[in-house]
């Protein structure tokens, strides 16, 4: 789950339904899509990502992760996770935080270009 719409590509407006949070609160979801994760490897899918504005965190499911063929391997404070069952491709490390909880930070990359010129002429 993520409220970072930006993040999620195929969003499906009509997908709307309430999901329970641990603290019991229900919350509205807009849609769903499919994030781009980019790996040493290439780009990696992880579908069927819930967006729901409003959410202070991204929150990962491992079931579904599993359900989509991913490996997670927990231990030494962190969660590895692979693409596939070789566990060869780490898609991404998560260090576990302080609430014993895996906090997963996703950051955009937007390509940029930048114009660069030469003012002034020297021979050293």
């Amino acid at each position: 789950m993520t409220s970072k719409e930006s993040e999620l590509i195929n969003i499906d407006r009509t997908v709307t339904c309430k999901v329970k949070m641990g603290s019991g609160d229900l919350v509205q979801v807009t849609g769903k899509g499919t994030l781009v994760v980019e790996t040493q490897h290439g780009k990696r899918y992880i579908k069927e990502v819930l967006l729901i504005p409003g959410l202070d965190e991204n929150l990962l499911s491992v079931g579904q992760m599993m359900e989509h063929g991913y490996y997670i391997l927990f231990g030494g404070n962190k969660a590895v996770i692979f693409d596939d069952e070789s566990l060869k491709n780490v898609i991404e490390i998560v260090i576990m935080g302080g609430n014993r909880c895996f906090p997963l930070s996703l950051e955009s990359i937007t390509p940029a270009a930048r114009k660069a010129s030469v003012t002034k002429n020297s021979w050293i």
